[in-house]
């Protein structure tokens, strides 16, 4: 049985109103309190390791999520500081996992008497006292904000918006019955940290905010007592449901794929003749279907993956597609024809707990055409962070990384690459590798001037142990930067809009690739 079960299954029965059954998996164990949580971020962390590596997370990040609900008349404030890393935000999400509302670190205005490091030409690395922020946690939809592909050029701001908004297709969260049979809303935060700095922890060494709650009385709340008044660890929720095992948690249903599904979206020619299996949207979720309909294909061992070489620069020898919404992704099996089939989607809600910040390229590899995947491109600039450098430098984009991941069937990323971990030549290209462990060329190291990423065994985790999906994420563009994934704006753009920067696939062996000796880009 895959890890991930017990826990959405439990989070599928929490959030219907069934109490959920505590699992004996450590896994399920660790992603509530899991490492540097606290009674407020009570979920996490998240990421490809510690604990919990669900839904494409990045190598280079870690997250924890608050899912709370907020007592009448009061006002909630995040008092933090700045982590020293790469990257820090706050977004909150309907019940779904699509966004609502999202705050970059560079857009926070500091405490007085502090400073944030973030910004371009800012000092890193100042003392905790001279880096302190603080939110407000705002129980209002969100106003007009961008959601969508946001860049660095956002207005400062220091309130989050949290209340689902249905006319955008955000999907309210439940309601809580509460003394009196008053009902609450909840209210749903993710808080990241990317890259912290060389030997720091997964906080960027300065813990994760802290709650503060004025009650309608004016009476303040911090800590402890202040977790309790929102519930944040569902203790109340518990005594309500009378089971001391149940878990809030958020609603996971966008996001699974049972064996059915995912064996009719992998297998189409497998189904019987005029068979049509809805695959999008889940059970019981708002959407026309998106079907799978029984039908041949080129080549039914690496499909969905396909390689055409070529030299011709305006082509790909293997198809790149941008990140839209689930119903899009998910096309790369169905195909654009497919009945359900959305030809003009949208970058708006899709996903499962997205980044807003980012956004992302992806293509299907497979093992079929060769063992050793090699990746070649142009990088976008990124300030680097990692040495504990004290200037906020500027980039093309952010943050840039690259990652192996598996199917739509878990949702799990096996490695990635980041900017700093990339060589490049003096026209910044560089040479990708990914391959098993078993298949890593020698020289697909960084002192060859190459990256190299490794191949899950379990290929899609599911039944092709040859699959894989290599995935490019561009963060936060600068507005001057016209190339990045942010750029790409229908389907089918992504060679015109991102040019040297959408890369090249090439197949081959371990032994081909090692006869080319040490190399600094393509």
């Amino acid at each position: 049985m895959n890890i991930l079960t017990p826990i959405l299954t439990g989070a599928l029965l929490a959030t219907s109103g069934v109490p959920a059954v505590a699992s004996a998996d450590p896994a399920a164990r660790s992603f509530v309190g899991g490492s540097f949580s606290t009674c407020f971020w009570n979920f996490g962390a998240v990421g490809d390791d510690p604990e919990y590596n669900i839904a494409y997370p990045d190598a280079g990040a870690t997250y924890w999520a608050a899912y709370y609900r907020r007592p009448p008349g009061s006002v909630l404030e995040l008092e933090g500081t700045y982590p020293y890393a790469r990257y820090m935000s706050l977004i909150s999400y309907d019940r779904l996992g699509q966004p609502v509302d999202g705050i970059a670190d560079y857009q926070m205005v500091p405490m007085p008497g502090s400073g944030n490091p973030f910004r371009p030409g800012a000092a890193r690395n100042t003392r905790e006292g001279q880096r302190a922020f603080a939110v407000a946690i705002s129980p209002d939809a969100n106003p007009g904000f961008t959601i969508r592909d946001p860049r660095n050029n956002e207005p400062q701001r220091n309130i989050l918006y949290t209340k689902p908004d249905p006319t955008k297709g955000q999907v309210p969260h439940a309601r809580e019955t509460v003394d009196e049979g008053e009902t609450l809303g909840l209210e749903l935060l993710v808080y990241r940290v990317y890259v912290p700095d060389t030997g720091l922890n997964l906080t960027g060494n300065v813990g994760l905010p802290r709650p503060k709650l004025t009650l309608a009385d004016g009476s303040v709340l911090t800590g402890q007592a202040a977790c309790d008044a929102v519930d944040a660890q569902s203790r109340d929720y518990q005594a309500r449901t009378g089971n001391p095992a149940v878990t809030r948690l958020p609603d996971p249903s966008a996001l699974l794929i049972d064996d059915e599904r995912y064996s009719a979206l992998r297998y189409p020619e497998r189904l019987q003749d005029g068979a049509q299996v809805t695959v999008y949207p889940p059970p019981g979720q708002p959407g026309a279907p998106l079907y799978q309909a029984a039908r041949t294909v080129v080549n039914p061992a690496a499909f969905p993956a396909s390689f055409e070489p070529t030299q011709d620069q305006n082509r790909r020898s293997t198809e790149w597609r941008a990140q839209y919404n689930r119903r899009y992704l998910l096309q790369l099996w169905t195909g654009d024809e497919a009945a359900g089939a959305e030809n003009s989607p949208q970058r708006v809600g899709g996903g499962f707990f997205p980044n807003i910040h980012n956004n992302y390229v992806r293509t299907a590899l497979h093992r079929s055409f060769g063992k050793v995947a090699v990746i070649r491109g142009t990088l976008p600039t990124a300030p680097a962070t990692r040495d504990h450098q004290p200037v906020m430098g500027t980039g093309e984009v952010r943050y840039v990384s690259m990652c192996m991941n598996e199917s739509v069937k878990t949702t799990r990323v096996m490695g990635c690459v980041f900017d700093e971990e990339i060589p490049t030549d003096a026209q910044r290209r560089y040479t990708v590798v990914t391959s098993r462990t078993a298949d890593r060329p020698a020289n697909a190291r960084s002192e060859c001037g190459v990256a190299w990423i490794e191949w899950s065994v379990a290929g899609d985790g599911f039944k092709d142990p040859d699959f894989g999906w290599f995935q490019i994420r561009n963060m936060l563009p600068d507005v001057g930067f016209k190339h990045a994934v942010q750029d790409t704006r229908i389907p089918g753009d992504e060679i015109a809009a991102m040019g040297a920067y959408l890369p090249h696939v090439e197949y081959t062996s371990t032994k081909a690739f090692e006869d080319l000796g040490c190399v600094q880009g393509p």
